[in-house]
């Protein structure tokens, strides 16, 4: 019960969501399974970024959530391509009417590692260029980039091996970093 009412007290200091993150993740737009949970990457896509943290070293998907500060370049859902197949692009236009949060979100986080996630993450912080010559590589300093492709199982860029390998260099990247901020 004193647990209770300290949390409810209301000279409490609570830290706002996301301060002390670490590690900034952006992403390009939720789908319909994050408009539904509101949490972002909570859908297929968001499973197999949580194994991919597991290889980059961190203990669980919960400790990977509890240090990083997930975003998006567009906060809402861009709706299903026209087959049904997947989600559309965010345009260009949502983007740009986002962008704003995405800044002050950088703003007030300050993040030690920004890990843009898929070409349209990777481009907004790093210009144009291919995956091949951005995933696996590491840039900046304050925020280091590590860019990874996109989980989706609709990309198919982790077909090649070759592009299997940058992931994994990537994921060792991210690895040493958490090591490094630990």
């Amino acid at each position: 019960m004193l647990r209770g009412l300290e949390l409810s007290h209301p000279s409490r200091v609570r830290r706002p969501p996301g301060r002390g993150a670490k590690f900034l993740l952006v992403g390009q737009a939720p789908g319909p399974v994050e408009r539904e949970s509101r949490r972002p990457f909570s859908g297929r896509a968001g499973k197999e970024l949580d194994r991919w943290m597991l290889r980059a070293g961190f203990e669980s998907a919960e400790e990977f959530r509890r240090v990083t500060y997930i975003a998006a370049l567009m906060r809402c859902f861009p709706g299903r391509n026209l087959r049904g197949t997947g989600d559309l692009r965010p345009p260009p236009a949502g983007i740009a009417n986002c962008a704003h949060w995405l800044d002050a979100e950088l703003r007030m986080l300050r993040p030690r590692v920004l890990i843009p996630v898929g070409q349209l993450a990777i481009v907004r912080f790093l210009g144009p260029g291919s995956l091949e010559s951005r995933v696996g590589k590491k840039f900046g300093e304050r925020p280091v980039m590590v860019p990874l492709p996109h989980p989706s199982g609709q990309s198919r860029w982790l077909n090649d091996p070759e592009n299997r390998e940058r992931l994994a260099r990537a994921l060792a990247l991210i690895s040493q970093l958490r090591r490094r901020l630990a």
